[in-house]
């Protein structure tokens, strides 16, 4: 069995540097690049913190079914 990694706990520089970046308007999908963080420790991170964050969609070009607007 593999010995479990923790990842270093997050500080408070990390913490404001998230905040920052959700009233930027920065992506949810760039966010996780910006503080070398999963995007699972970014929504956990946020979720403690009381931020809520859009969950980012996958646009497939397949979806669109040649319809108009």
């Amino acid at each position: 069995m593999r010995p479990l990694v923790a990842s270093p706990g997050w500080t408070r520089e990390e913490d404001e540097l998230l905040l920052a970046l959700v009233f930027s308007g920065t992506s949810v999908a760039g966010m996780p690049k910006q503080l070398h963080r999963s995007r699972a420790a970014v929504y956990h991170r946020a979720g403690k913190l009381k931020i809520v964050l859009a969950k980012s969609r996958r646009w497939n070009a397949k979806r669109n079914d040649g319809r108009s607007a």
